[in-house]
């Protein structure tokens, strides 16, 4: 299993394939969660149902690939388990059948949910990816390792495409062997290394201690490619003109609502008012997701009307909220990877997933690199 910062192994010559044509990262709200794991930035707020203003096949008809200029990446995730939203089963069909490639990420435990997925016509699976978070001690702890692993296998024979996640928290440290060898031998994967962020109005700070054997054991033990990506990115003020807004955008599943970043994106609104104490922050907040602030628009409330592509400019962030934003050349002169050889393996996603996902954003104009991994 290669573990170094570029997945080689049968690797085309010429990277890049038919991008997406606009990225669009959007929050499923709710909180509810079938895991309680400790690190769990939702805390107190666990289990709150999410709501929707819109019905399923509304939400469908907005996204059509017109409004976008043609299929674009949709990422989407919420603050509990994916999976459990009620309407994920019918909203993806309807997704995928747009010609849209669709990620989500799941702890990998809703069984019935993703035999649905499996279901689907092969044209569709290929275009599906799960990243697959690995909350390894909750899981152990419930004696779910085997659902986890079984469901991965599930996916893989279905043609759907997956990856392997672990958020790097302290009280992973000395399961890390552990972790790495249940891997291999269920699945024949890494865990991709992520680092651990806390959120505030500012954005985003890396939590978690940090030292050179932290580093050195995680590059021993995991897919390290996105660790080190995180690294060079996380802690430093972009400068530079972000295309996020005109390439991408955030939207709000329950509300509709999209900002050019991630600011009303749908993660719900009681972290905003639990983040801030400051009765003047969250009244800011409010407004946000009414549609004020930083909201551009809502793109449910008119399927017809155009949805505003605007650049957000300078990041008003104290770095980037999330580095794997970058891979899809948000900041052109930030020379990273592609998304696919940041974060997959070949033989762990379709052609069609790692063709579209190994290219930058149409018209972004900036090259996929051929090389070795670009320094930033």
């Amino acid at each position: 299993m290669d573990k170094g910062p570029r997945d080689t192994k049968n690797m085309d010559k010429e990277p890049g394939g038919m991008g997406p044509s606009k990225i669009v990262w959007a929050g499923i709200p709710g909180s509810i969660c079938n895991l309680d794991c400790a690190y769990c930035y939702v805390g107190s707020h666990k289990g709150k149902k999410g709501e929707f203003a819109y019905p399923v096949d509304h939400m469908i008809r907005c996204f059509e690939p017109a409004r976008f200029g043609g299929p674009i990446f949709f990422g989407a995730a919420s603050s509990g388990e994916t999976l459990l939203w009620e309407g994920i089963i019918d909203f993806t069909h309807g997704m995928l059948s747009h010609g849209h490639v669709v990620s989500y990420t799941t702890n990998m435990t809703l069984t019935p949910v993703i035999r649905k997925f499996c279901d689907f016509p092969p044209d569709l699976r290929s275009r599906l990816e799960l990243d697959a978070s690995l909350h390894y001690l909750e899981l152990k702890q419930k004696k779910a390792l085997d659902i986890y692993f079984d469901n991965l296998r599930m996916l893989k024979s279905a043609g759907i495409s997956i990856a392997l996640f672990l958020c790097i928290s302290d009280a992973y440290l000395p399961y890390l062997r552990e972790i790495s060898e249940r891997c291999r031998e269920e699945i024949g994967l890494l865990p991709v290394a992520g680092m651990t962020r806390r959120y505030d109005k500012q954005g985003a700070i890396t939590s978690g201690s940090y030292s050179p054997e932290k580093d050195a054991l995680v590059k021993e033990t995991c897919d390290f490619r996105q660790w080190e990506l995180q690294k060079r990115i996380y802690g430093q003020k972009r400068t530079e003109i972000c295309h996020a807004g005109e390439y991408s955008i955030n939207v709000d599943l329950g509300s509709g609502s999209y900002s050019k970043c991630w600011g009303n994106s749908g993660w719900p609104g009681w972290w905003w008012k639990w983040l801030s104490p400051f009765q003047v922050y969250d009244q800011a907040m409010r407004k946000l997701r009414n549609g004020q602030g930083w909201a551009t628009g809502n793109i449910f409330a008119d399927p017809e009307s155009p949805i505003r592509f605007e650049p957000i400019g300078t990041c008003p962030f104290r770095d980037c909220v999330c580095a794997s934003y970058l891979c899809w050349g948000l900041i052109p002169e930030l020379a990273v990877d592609t998304h696919s050889r940041s974060f997959f393996t070949r033989d762990s996603v379709s052609q069609e997933v790692w063709n579209f996902m190994d290219s930058r954003v149409k018209g972004c104009g900036v090259p996929v690199p051929k090389g070795e991994l670009i320094s930033a």
